[in-house]
């Protein structure tokens, strides 16, 4: 039996907060210990993560599975604020869970603790359909009719953004409306009111929206040569891209490339169609 990796959608009342959700079942599966690896790149998101079933164990850089038995598990529900480098988990075991990327500006207006930290209450409830049993599907519907509930009471902050699957669409809406917004509009108010809503710096932001750009460019010239790939997404030179491409992964763009075509740990890039 081979695991199950599933992308869930918002709907569009809810597209311009909830990029995705991501669920990983391996009930049934046997897989060696590198296999339970999950691999993530770097991310401009906020991370909400509810292990329904097993457990997991976030792995600091560096450190080898042989020793990741005994580092802690993480708590079933937890916050994640964005990352500036990769991340990998691991499960000693069978797992089922669920991982949900928010807009940081969108859960601005959810919780005043936009970078992490305690879990909001309600929370519990909106992954509720999961811990309940429901189908996956309708536990999905569940949480975000739970997420739309709970924003009506608050006025979104995410305003002239209506979602969409780049980030990089994202990014360059809240910089527009960072340099718009308010009486200031110099670069040092503009970059304040990026980091105020975000949690990261203007450079960061581009840096995120650069390697999305390399994602839609890499899907949709797939035979193209790195070199020309590197230049139509916007990089100096392949070098270039390499180190970029090695910030937000920790590998460089052809070692990742055939790890994602072959090693079940990268079954995150491969869901999202990621590709550089």
């Amino acid at each position: 039996m081979a695991p199950i990796s599933k992308l869930f959608l918002p709907p569009p009342g809810l597209a311009d907060a909830v990029f995705a959700g991501i669920l990983r079942d391996t009930r049934g599966c046997t897989l060696s210990d590198a296999d339970r690896l999950n691999h993530f790149p770097a991310s401009p998101l906020i991370s909400v993560s509810f292990v329904i079933e097993g457990g997991l164990r976030i792995l600091p850089e560096g450190c080898d599975v042989a020793v990741a038995h005994q580092l802690p598990e993480i708590d079933r529900l937890s916050l994640t604020p964005p990352q500036a480098s990769p991340t990998t988990s691991w499960s000693d075991g069978p797992v089922y869970a669920i991982s949900v990327g928010l807009f940081p500006d969108a859960w601005e207006g959810l919780s005043e603790d936009a970078q992490g930290g305690s879990v909001p209450a309600f929370l519990e409830a909106a992954f509720g359909g999961y811990a309940q049993g429901l189908p996956a599907d309708a536990a999905w519907a569940q949480f975000c009719a739970v997420l739309m509930a709970e924003r009506s009471k608050s006025r979104p902050s995410t305003v002239g953004w209506t979602g969409g699957p780049w980030l990089s669409g994202w990014s360059r809406s809240l910089m527009h409306r960072a340099a718009l917004a308010g009486p200031g509009r110099s670069l040092r108010a503009m970059e304040r009111r990026i980091k105020r809503w975000s949690g990261q710096s203007r450079q960061t932001l581009a840096f995120h929206a650069a390697i999305d750009r390399l994602h839609q460019i890499s899907v949709a010239e797939k035979n193209a040569p790195l070199a020309a790939i590197a230049v139509d997404a916007g990089f100096a030179d392949q070098s270039h891209m390499g180190r970029a491409v090695r910030r937000a992964t920790g590998f460089s763009p052809a070692k990742l490339n055939r790890m994602i075509e072959t090693q079940e740990a990268f079954w995150c890039y491969r869901l999202l169609g990621e590709r550089f």
